[in-house]
């Protein structure tokens, strides 16, 4: 789906599309529960914070004034992640980040898995929100607080990180 298609769906859901919901809602999930499940580290937490995230995105869609309502997505499915870890364990640690896997590619999925898992917590946060969240790395650099510079630094030193723990 694109950015305009995305757009569109958010402004109809504005107007009380319900339609727009399930548009939204099949195109984000995916990359939302991804990201989520990275984060918090078991499925069915990131589930329950899925639909958290579309309840408070139903209730309440971004407004006009929101230029990136993708990522506005994000920011809230993130906020609810570390909100949830906080509650959970006290402080925010991310090692426990876990990728769906579908069965016909396992043994990749689990090599890529391994390779992710080397990555500091915030690094492999960047890299889910880029590749599996579509987020373009300014937004991820909001997202996370940091330069733009840094976002994009990070993010080519973890891919490498990536590329040479599966290459050898």
């Amino acid at each position: 789906m694109t950015e305009h298609q995305l757009s569109s769906s958010f402004s109809a859901l504005r107007n009380g599309d319900r339609e727009a919901f399930h548009t939204l809602y099949e195109a984000l999930s995916p990359p939302v529960y991804t990201v989520l499940l990275r984060l918090v580290g078991d499925r069915q937490s990131a589930e329950d914070l899925l639909q958290e995230t579309f309840l408070r995105l139903y209730r309440q869609p971004p407004g006009p004034e929101v230029t990136h309502p993708r990522a506005w997505v994000f920011q809230v499915a993130r906020n609810l992640a570390v909100d949830h870890l906080r509650a959970r364990r006290g402080t925010l640690s991310l090692e426990d980040g876990s990728l769906p896997v579908p069965q016909a590619d396992l043994d990749i999925k689990l090599d890529v898995e391994a390779a992710l898992s080397r990555l500091s917590p915030e690094d492999r946060l960047l890299v889910s929100l880029h590749l599996n969240g579509g987020l373009r790395f300014r937004e991820c650099a909001r997202l996370l607080g940091i330069p733009l510079g840094t976002a994009l630094r990070r993010y080519h030193t973890a891919i490498g990180r990536v590329r040479d723990y599966l290459n050898g």
